[in-house]
């Protein structure tokens, strides 16, 4: 069953760190729509630290769908833009599923890999990947996430954001350090934080509040693996 979880790009996002692996270089394999099609399922496999980057070219302003099934529960993607290693979805973190629009046009790569404790087992996975592009080119220039609850005020904001966090990396409160909350270019709220998970280190993460102060997310800027 897929693991369901959307992600939305941000132009005022911080840049993610490398990929929650440590692998060989992945094979590369381009996608092509059928004459018609915006979608497309590719049925691949993968063992150990292989990794395999299906390379799909977007408009900006596009929207692009991803949808992983696998054998495996510890097979995952992450999106990739052109020329960049910094991931702007990190699966692992943020589930199998993403839609976004494009931030700009060029090669986009879904990276699909093994977490780093499987693939040192040398593990196998079969999967099926389901890409799909859509839309014209881009008509502004960020975008709104879907926001959740009631509107946060301001002053309790940051204590909101350390409490999602503790829920999503399963600690308590305590271990969750923020920073001042900042205003984006869109009028969305961020607050950037860390998390101190002892011997798995410390991760970078970010709470997304939108214009009215109604909570989006907790948006990890530190993979699992790191």
């Amino acid at each position: 069953m897929l693991k369901l979880a959307t992600g939305c790009l941000l132009l005022c996002a911080a840049t993610f760190g490398a990929a929650d692996y440590a692998h060989a270089q992945a094979r590369a394999e381009r996608v092509q729509f059928a004459k018609g099609a915006s979608a497309k399922t590719i049925s691949d496999s993968l063992k150990g630290d292989q990794s395999v980057d299906h390379v799909v070219g977007a408009r900006g302003g596009q929207q692009l769908t991803v949808a992983l099934d696998s054998s495996n529960t510890s097979t995952y993607f992450n999106v990739l833009p052109p020329g960049s290693e910094t991931a702007l979805f990190v699966g692992s973190t943020s589930g199998n599923q993403f839609t976004g629009t494009l931030p700009a046009s060029g090669d986009y790569r879904v990276r699909v890999y093994l977490m780093r404790n499987v693939a040192r087992r040398n593990e196998s996975t079969d999967y099926k990947l389901r890409i799909g592009v859509t839309g014209g080119a881009a008509t502004a220039t960020t975008i709104q996430p879907s926001a959740k609850g009631k509107p946060i005020s301001a002053g309790n904001r940051p204590a909101y954001c350390r409490g999602e966090a503790a829920g999503q990396y399963g600690t308590r409160p305590a271990y969750i350090k923020t920073l001042a909350p900042m205003k984006a270019a869109s009028g969305a709220i961020i607050i950037d934080g860390t998390v101190d998970k002892g011997s798995e280190g410390i991760k970078k993460f970010r709470c997304r509040f939108d214009a009215q102060g109604l909570f989006i997310d907790v948006m990890a800027l530190t993979p699992d693996g790191e």
